[in-house]
């Protein structure tokens, strides 16, 4: 009995021996926490100086005007007109009508030379003198220069009407004058066709000083009555002897 509980004894021990031991196996690893990133203190980028171009103003070349003389920059030389002829003590004496005008001018006439001045007692006149008597009745290249330098200031085609030289007023007036003279004038005017086919013209003119100047232009024995100028005839005609 005894040698059968010794070998229960043995089996058991043999049993647990040939009995699998429990490995220890090592449990996965759980993987360390990371480093859990916290915000660090966020450096803010400082204010960069940024160029921001100005807009310089830069002196702009201002073109220096220079004054030329222009002798008259204002006169009006296309209403221009002559109111006196007059041949006096030193020479012949010219008053024409140029509006605007305000200093003296140098004048040709068919290139002989005329001295002129203006008066402030009588704007839109220039007063003119020469030496030599102009020609009547016919185209003449009349010129203004600027009395300093020289440079020529106008240039035209002018008719001095030989009316001028007759009396300024018609026979059995008396003489008159004032400082408005050739101011306001109105004529009374004829243009006829001569006998030889020219065109002709009577006139009589006065102004603000009463009676100014008359113009016969006609024959004598011009037969009446007589054919009348033609538009055009007629505008040559008062272009030639100065009728307003």
């Amino acid at each position: 009995m005894k040698k059968l509980w010794v070998m229960f004894v043995l089996i058991v021990l043999f049993l647990q021996a040939c009995q699998p031991q429990a490995v220890a196996v090592p449990s996965p690893q759980s993987p360390e926490p990371a480093a859990t990133l916290r915000p660090s203190a966020t450096v803010l980028p400082s204010a960069t100086a940024t160029w921001t171009p100005t807009m310089t103003q830069t002196p702009t070349l201002t073109p220096t005007v220079t004054q030329i003389p222009t002798a008259t920059p204002v006169a009006q030389f296309e209403d221009l007109k002559i109111l006196v002829l007059e041949n006096k003590l030193g020479g012949w004496s010219m008053q024409w009508v140029l509006p605007g005008v305000q200093v003296p001018l140098k004048m040709m006439l068919d290139n002989r030379e005329y001295t002129c001045s203006v008066d402030a007692k009588y704007p839109d006149r220039l007063f003119c003198q020469g030496l030599a008597q102009p020609a009547l009745d016919r185209p003449l290249t009349l010129v203004f220069l600027n009395p300093e330098s020289g440079v020529e200031i106008y240039r035209t085609s002018f008719i001095i009407p030989a009316a001028l030289m007759s009396p300024p007023t018609p026979v059995g007036y008396a003489q008159t004058n004032c400082p408005d003279r050739g101011k306001k004038v109105s004529c009374e005017t004829e243009c006829r066709i001569a006998p030889d086919g020219t065109p002709c013209i009577v006139a009589t003119c006065v102004d603000a000083c009463g009676p100014y100047f008359s113009v016969h232009s006609c024959p004598d024995d011009m037969p009446l009555p007589s054919p009348s100028c033609n538009a055009e005839q007629w505008a040559a005609m008062k272009k030639k002897y100065q009728i307003p």
